[in-house]
């Protein structure tokens, strides 16, 4: 237990950590709101100090975002004190949660020792809880951590007979209550997301638990993905693995069906990759998105129309291209020979 001494009235009092009036370094614990940021160990990147007292031991970060939001936790090579003792060892700790209380049923992930390497850790909850824990006594020469948090979409919403569309580069997509409880019973959910054009999107499944069934061709819990709706091009059941999927284009489809059973879900991520694409044509119904920000538009003075470009924030349109109805662009000027001269040689077949 550690002492120290100070004077009251001109007399000097020696009191253990309990009685210390030491408070916790600035920056050992905060809530934090901001869409991206910075958490480190007190002191870091030199080493950090011990805990004074019991009080000091936990050093807890708290995330809170809006709802519809994911966090993606980047930690960086950390470095952990660590005492062996005639018992046991004693470690200090970094706890991770997807949540904002630090519950225990929560926990993501916990580090111990050292590491040398970046740590990815997805959350799928717009709340998070970094906890640091001192337990040793003294520390000398271990630097503690250092990670960085951005946030992204999240998106668990099942609407009914109708199809949730999410205009985004990233995010998650999850079974309807994922991972605070179990998926309710008879859903049918479908989830169209559409990334910039000429990209295409990566999925990876992070979880996936669904009611048992011997068979995918009679499971009455399933979840399928594809580049159309039609024709999925993959379906998946009961414990499965996913492997990671890649769409051909700038649209994932996930089509999520569930029966009289219930279980922990599923959780996917996506990430658009690839550059952008400058298009005469966007998809047909690409740009419905109830505002003429994106996509084709008409256009103010000549009755054409103005391709504004894509982003996710409509303050910040980079306009592309801009025609009029009176010119045809030199990419579609040779399309139109080309067919021209098909039908030319056709006809002339024929006859």
């Amino acid at each position: 237990m550690l002492t120290s001494q100070r004077l009251e009235g001109g007399k000097r009092v020696i009191c253990t950590a309990r009685c210390s009036r030491s408070r916790p370094m600035k920056g050992c614990g905060r809530t934090l709101s901001a869409y991206r940021g910075t958490i480190k160990s007190p002191g870091f990147p030199n080493p950090y100090p011990p805990a004074l007292t019991e009080d000091d031991q936990v050093c807890q970060w708290m995330i809170s975002l809006p709802y519809g939001h994911g966090i993606k936790v980047y930690l960086y090579d950390y470095d952990f004190n660590f005492e062996p003792n005639d018992v046991t060892t004693v470690y200090d700790e970094l706890q991770i949660f997807r949540d904002i209380g630090c519950s225990e049923a929560n926990r993501e992930r916990t580090f111990v020792g050292n590491f040398s390497s970046t740590s990815l850790i997805h959350l799928p909850s717009h709340w998070a809880c970094i906890k640091f824990i001192r337990r040793t006594l003294q520390n000398l020469q271990h630097t503690g951590f250092s990670l960085s948090y951005e946030v992204i979409d999240a998106n668990g919403d099942c609407g009914v007979n109708k199809t949730t569309r999410l205009f985004s580069d990233e995010g998650y997509i999850f079974s309807p209550g994922y991972s605070l409880s179990s998926y309710p019973q008879d859903l049918e959910c479908t989830w169209l997301v559409e990334s910039q054009p000429g990209s295409t999107i990566d999925v990876t499944f992070l979880d996936f638990q669904l009611s048992y069934t011997y068979s995918c061709d009679f499971a009455a819990d399933y979840v399928q993905i594809g580049n159309s709706n039609t024709s999925y091009a993959f379906k998946y059941c009961d414990s499965d693995s996913p492997q990671p999927f890649q769409t051909r284009d700038n649209r994932l489809w996930v089509s999520f069906k569930s029966g009289q059973w219930r279980h922990r879900g599923f959780w996917l991520y996506y990430k658009g990759s690839g550059d952008s694409v400058d298009s005469d044509r966007p998809s047909s119904d690409y740009w419905r998105s109830g505002s003429a920000q994106y996509g084709w538009s008409r256009g103010e003075d000549s009755g054409g129309t103005a391709f504004v470009g894509w982003s996710r924030d409509p303050n910040k349109m980079d306009s592309v291209k801009r025609s009029t109805g009176a010119s045809i662009h030199p990419s579609s000027r040779l399309v139109l020979t080309q067919v021209i001269t098909a039908v030319t040689t056709l006809l002339a077949i024929r006859n």
